[in-house]
Order: structure tokens, then C-alpha cells, then sequence
């Protein structure tokens, strides 16, 4: 059994309306008695005779739908109280009040007719409003429909007009408007730099399609359905940005031009402390920027400037300040003395100023200073003090190579007295720094030396010599200036730099040279003579060849297209230990031969081959107007020769090279000046010889 129903869109007698909200709420209507939620006037809910008048059971007037009285029915025949609420419906439901009983509608009451005439009329009112909302709402979603397919009339997309363009149109027209714009490097400008960006390398792109897709399409959007009829106005392009690439080249860009900070800094010179005062560096703000390009790169004003950051020192002006303070004034405020077994050594603070230096450490000046420099002053001072410690040497006795022992010292130790004497430096109080000898190792240990593994010969070579007095002693002096030589792994030998200064002092005397083509005199001169052996020595071992130069013409007592000139100081010849151990130069001469020997680990397997001449030259007559001018027979062809080196490391070929050189011929030299015209010519030439300046 239901006592009443909710009906959509209709309201009972009762109900909650507008009007009513209007007055308070649950107020009476103008022209209706107040009722209880039964629709019963107070005082009459117990009264059978009055509980059950027509008026009571009037569903909202005479206006009432009957389909909907007719739905609501009545709830028996009247000879009692009205049924309460059914438990089963909703506590919220309307109550609909049960129809009088038969034979009671004739009876009097006070209460006056309910009138719902002015309620009907703004029922309809709200009909008629929805129904025109109804259709501006479809005329609205029909032209959104309608327009979508074109632009928006008065848009721009960064300067293009794109104004009532079918969408496909639209995108070609952006597309080629602004394709310098977004394919082009943009200029870029930042502190005191200008520079271009490559779009495509930093990842931006113009999206066409999406930037068209805004403002086209079937969209609700007001402002996108108004644009067409008043005009869309100025809209942004839409934009791709791989954030990652954008980023990378920003950051390759901070790099390239980042102008570093300029560190505060304290330096030491003539004595005195010199103060760099600190600045701050800038470079780009990679962040910034690339929000900035994201947005701007197609818009915005070229050149385009990003935004910089400042970068400031690691040490600012309160380090500087400080350092200066508490470490360098103090300091140099007064001597100090280094206590060392029964020795003192004053130093004087010029002198500690001579070993100071400030380097950065967590964020600091600290003072440091050189423990070897300040052992050298303590030694000057009080020369007793230790025993200097002796390197292991390799030296050749019997002509074989021998290891004399490294001997170990007693000394300051350079790290420990410059810790204790840099303490009382910056002490104001205690200026006295007290150190104990100790045990001080040699450079190159006696296990460094047996390490080289010089034990063998690994390479030798002989050259004859012509009996010249003045160019043995050359040859002699040479040999003993190398010999004995030791060149640790890695390392180059240079002849000039082991036979120099060129110089009676040093052993030389003046000899037959090769000077613009024609023989002369020089000192040293037969020094080529040592290098060529010593090339060769180092040809055999495998040795690396630097650089060497053989003679304009060859002379008969060196193997051809593989021997070396020299020339202070333009020609050298130089060669690189690439053994891995060490190699000891032994040189010497004999009654008739100069011998150069390589001793190390042998290592390599060498072959050398020597091809047959080619390409003859005939020697000339040529006339020498020097002073120095020395007559030649001449007589000797000129020739070229090619010579090959293979060298190997077990089946590994460590190098293969070929060398080729060409000699000239020696021509016949007449002192003086050529003969006339009227006098017999025998052929000859006034020329320079054909050479350069050499040793014989």
C-alpha cells in the first residue's frame, strides 16, 4: 500500500517553490491557508467531521493534471483518521493526502478557495524560456559544427594571417610563412656573446597541425565559436621541444663561452705578497634559457637574449682578507729558527717568502711552503747538517757495463721541515722549528739501475777513418763525450746536445768540413764521422729513428743511404729508446776505426737491405772564388739508393721502412774565377758547389 510517489518534473500541494524560498522558506503561499505536511488546517486533525473537505484534497488547484490525480488514487472510504506514512517509502516522499468521503462534500467551511491562477502563468513562462534556451543551444552547437572546418576570421599565428582558411590550406600557409623563422639558426645573445642555435639540432619544432587544430575542428569552446564571428585575433604557434636535446646544446653553449670567475688569489714576488682581488664570472642560465627559447625561439625579437648567471669564486675577498690576516702578515712578521740535533738556522723572512706559496684547500687560502727550498737555505746556513745520498750509476769497466751501488743519506727531510717550520710561521708566539734528521733515499736506486737490464750488446757498428791528425783528435773528443751514456726507456738521445759547445775548450779542434758544397775547415769538423757510427749502431739495434740527414755526396768509408751528417745547429741526429730497457752508449776509437756499441735487452730482430744504385749523375767542373777555396779532383758519379729496415718483435713487425737518397756527384773544383770568353772553357760552372753546410 502507497500513500503517495515523487513524479518527475511536477511538484503536489506542499512542495517546496521558488516563491516560497523567496519568503523564508517553508512560509504560507499568499492565497493558501497554512496546512501541516498532511494537508490538515491546525485543529482539525482530530475533528472526523472536518478532516476531510474537498479543499483538503485538491491537487494543486483545479489546474491539477487528472493523469496525475488519477495516479494518486484515494486511501479508503473516509470513516477514519487518515492512514500515516508507509515504512517502506523514502522518509522524504510526498504525502498525498486521501479523498473525502462520499456524502461529506456538501459541508460548510471557513477556509477560502485555493487560486493557482498566477502559479499556471509562470509555469509557462519557464516553459517557454527553456524551450528558447533549447534552441539558441542547438543554432550554438550547429554553427560550431558548421564553422569548424575553416579559421577563425581575423587570426595571426606570429605574423601570419591564417584568416578563413580551410584547415589543410591553413597548415601549409603557416608551414611556408615561417619556415626561415623555424629552420634557420636563431641569434642568440648573452652577457658579451652572439651566437646561433640550430633548431633542429636543439630539438624545436614547428607543430603545424596542432597550431591549426586550436582554433578549427568542432569545439564548444566560446571563445573559438565567437572568434568566427568577431574575429580570433593574435594566437600563438604550437611548438615541439626535445627538452634533452634542447638542454645539451645549451649546456655545450654555457661551456664554449662561460667566462669564469676570477679567483682570489695571493702570489709572492720580489719579496713581497701581490693580492688578485676576486671577481665574479658569468655564464648562461640553462634553465632560463631554455624556458625562454621554448616559448620565444619563433616569436620572439632576434637576436634573442638569454638570461645569464653569476658565478662566483671559490675564494672571495673574506678568504683574501683573512689569509692576509692570520697567515701572511704573521709571517712575514719575523724570522724563524730551525732547530736541528745541536744546529740552529735562522730564516730570515725574505726567505720564508722565498718558499711560500697560498693554494687553495676547502675553500681556502692556505700557506705552503717548499720543503726542498727551505732545506737548501738550512744547509747554506749549516753545512754539516746530513750526508747527500749518492744515485746508482751504470758504468763501464773492463769494457763491459757494471753497477756501482746507490748510497743512502742522512738529511732534512723536505716534507717534514716544511710542515714544522710552516706551523711556526703563522705563529705569532713560538717562531723556533725543531726537526731530527732522517734517512734520505737517492734518486735512482741500486734495484732501479739492475731493472734497465743493461747486459748485453744489442747493436754495434765500425767506420774506418783516413789519417787526418786534427780529425782524430775530433773523433776522439766526440766518442769520449758519449760514452758511457745511459738513455732510460722512453727517452731521446741527441748528438748535439752530447757533443756541444763546439769549442777548443771542450776538446775540439779545426778540421775538414763540407761549407756550401765545397770542402773547408771548421772545429769539430769529422764529427759526422761519430755520428754516422752511432747511427748506425742504433740502425742495427732497432732503435728508433727520430731524425737523421745523410751527406750531400757519399763518402766511401760510410755505408751508402744509411749514415748521418751533422751540422751545428741545424742538422742533428737524434734516436728514441723503444726497448723498454735501458741502452749505454759505449764509444771509442781505435788505431784505424771509430766503434759505437748499444748495450741493453735485446729485444728486436733487425734485417737491413741495401738496393742497388740508379739514376747516375756525372760529376762537373766548377770554379770556387772563397778565399778558403780547396782545388778537388772530383771523379766521383752521383747515384741514388734506396735502404730497407725491418724490424720484429717475435713474428710482430714492429716497423718496416723504406729510406731513399740521392747523392750528388763530386765535381772538379778550380779555385778562382771561371775563364773568359776568349780563353779555353773546359765546361765548367760558378756556382756554389751543389751542397749544404755539413761535417765530413
Amino acid at each position: 500500500m502507497s500513500s503517495g510517489r515523487h513524479v518527475e518534473g511536477e511538484r503536489v500541494r506542499g512542495e517546496q517553490t521558488p516563491d516560497s524560498e523567496e519568503t523564508g522558506g517553508n512560509q504560507p503561499d499568499e492565497d493558501v491557508p497554512a496546512t501541516n505536511s498532511g494537508g490538515l488546517t491546525p485543529g482539525d486533525a482530530d475533528d472526523p467531521e472536518t478532516a476531510q473537505t474537498p479543499e483538503t484534497t485538491e491537487l494543486a488547484g483545479d489546474g491539477a493534471d487528472p493523469d496525475a490525480r488519477e495516479g494518486l488514487g484515494t486511501a479508503g472510504s473516509g470513516d477514519g483518521p487518515a492512514p500515516g506514512p508507509d515504512p517502506d517509502e523514502p522518509a522524504d516522499a510526498t504525502q498525498v493526502l486521501p479523498a473525502a468521503a462520499a456524502g461529506d462534500t456538501d459541508q460548510p467551511t471557513d477556509e477560502e478557495p485555493v487560486t493557482p491562477k498566477k502559479r499556471r502563468r509562470g509555469a509557462k513562462a519557464v516553459i517557454w524560456s527553456a524551450a528558447a534556451l533549447v534552441v539558441l543551444a542547438g543554432v550554438y552547437v550547429a554553427g560550431a559544427w558548421f564553422l569548424g572546418d575553416r579559421v577563425p576570421g581575423e587570426t595571426r599565428v606570429a605574423g601570419v594571417d591564417l584568416s578563413g582558411l580551410p584547415v589543410d590550406e591553413a597548415e601549409r600557409v603557416l608551414t611556408e610563412s615561417l619556415a626561415d623563422q623555424t629552420t634557420e639558426p636563431i641569434e642568440v645573445t648573452f652577457g658579451e656573446s652572439t651566437t646561433e642555435i640550430d633548431p633542429e639540432q636543439a630539438g624545436l619544432a614547428l607543430d603545424p597541425e596542432a597550431t591549426v587544430a586550436s582554433f578549427t575542428g568542432f569545439t564548444l569552446d566560446p571563445n573559438v565559436v565567437f572568434g568566427h564571428l568577431f574575429g580570433l585575433g593574435d594566437r600563438p604557434p604550437v611548438t615541439t621541444v626535445d627538452e634533452d636535446a634542447l638542454n645539451a646544446s645549451l649546456e655545450t653553449l654555457r661551456e664554449q663561452t662561460a667566462v669564469a670567475p676570477v679567483e682570489g688569489a695571493i702570489e709572492f714576488a720580489d719579496g713581497e705578497p701581490q693580492v688578485t682581488e676576486p671577481e665574479d664570472g658569468t655564464e648562461l642560465d640553462v634553465p632560463a634559457a631554455a624556458e625562454l627559447l621554448a616559448e620565444d625561439w619563433i616569436t620572439g625579437d632576434r637576436p634573442l637574449t638569454l638570461p645569464t648567471a653569476d658565478v662566483a669564486p671559490e675564494i672571495g675577498a673574506e678568504q683574501v682578507e683573512a689569509a692576509m690576516t692570520d697567515q701572511v702578515e704573521v709571517m712575514m712578521s719575523g724570522p724563524v729558527t730551525v732547530a736541528v740535533n745541536d744546529a740552529e738556522a735562522e730564516l730570515s723572512p725574505a726567505q720564508l717568502v722565498s718558499a711560500a706559496s697560498m693554494q687553495v684547500d676547502g675553500g681556502q687560502l692556505t700557506l705552503a711552503l717548499d720543503g726542498e727550498r727551505l732545506a737548501e737555505l738550512v744547509t747554506e746556513k749549516v753545512p754539516s747538517v746530513g750526508d747527500t745520498p749518492e744515485d746508482a750509476r751504470i758504468v763501464l769497466r773492463d769494457g763491459e757495463p757494471h753497477i756501482i751501488p746507490a748510497v743512502t743519506g742522512t738529511g732534512l727531510d723536505p716534507d717534514e721541515l716544511g710542515q714544522a717550520v710552516r706551523e711556526r710561521a703563522v705563529d705569532a708566539e713560538d717562531r723556533t722549528a725543531t726537526v731530527e734528521l732522517a734517512q734520505t733515499e737517492p734518486d735512482f736506486s741500486t734495484e732501479d739501475a739492475e731493472e734497465l737490464g743493461v747486459t748485453e750488446v744489442i747493436g754495434s757498428y765500425e767506420t774506418a777513418y783516413p789519417y787526418n791528425p786534427n780529425r782524430t783528435v775530433n773523433l776522439e773528443a766526440g766518442t769520449s763525450h758519449i760514452n758511457g751514456t745511459l738513455i732510460k726507456p722512453g727517452d731521446q738521445f741527441s748528438l748535439l746536445e752530447a757533443l756541444r759547445p763546439m769549442t777548443t775548450a771542450n776538446g775540439y779542434v779545426a778540421s775538414g768540413v763540407v761549407e756550401n758544397g765545397f770542402e773547408s775547415n771548421a772545429v769539430g769538423g769529422g764529427l759526422s764521422q761519430v755520428s754516422t757510427t752511432t747511427f748506425n749502431a742504433a740502425f742495427e739495434s732497432g732503435l728508433t729513428d727520430v731524425t737523421h740527414q745523410p751527406h750531400s755526396r757519399w763518402f766511401s768509408r760510410y755505408p751508402e743511404g744509411r749514415e748521418a751528417t751533422l751540422w751545428d745547429p741545424s742538422i742533428d741526429m737524434v734516436f728514441e729508446n723503444n726497448t723498454g730497457y735501458g741502452v749505454l752508449i759505449q764509444a771509442y776509437v781505435t788505431d784505424s776505426e771509430v766503434v759505437v756499441k748499444m748495450w741493453g735487452t735485446d729485444v728486436f730482430d733487425v734485417s737491413i737491405n741495401t738496393g742497388d744504385r740508379y739514376d747516375f749523375t756525372s760529376p762537373r767542373t766548377v770554379y770556387n772564388t772563397s778565399p778558403s777555396c780547396t782545388p778537388e779532383g772530383g771523379g766521383e758519379s752521383g747515384f741514388s739508393v734506396q735502404v730497407t729496415r725491418t724490424v720484429r718483435k717475435g713474428e710482430e713487425v714492429v716497423e718496416q721502412r723504406t729510406y731513399t737518397h740521392t747523392y750528388s756527384a763530386w765535381n772538379r773544383v778550380v779555385c778562382g774565377a771561371p775563364p773568359s770568353d776568349d780563353d779555353d772553357d773546359d765546361g765548367g760552372d760558378n756556382n756554389d758547389g751543389g751542397g749544404d753546410d755539413e761535417d765530413s
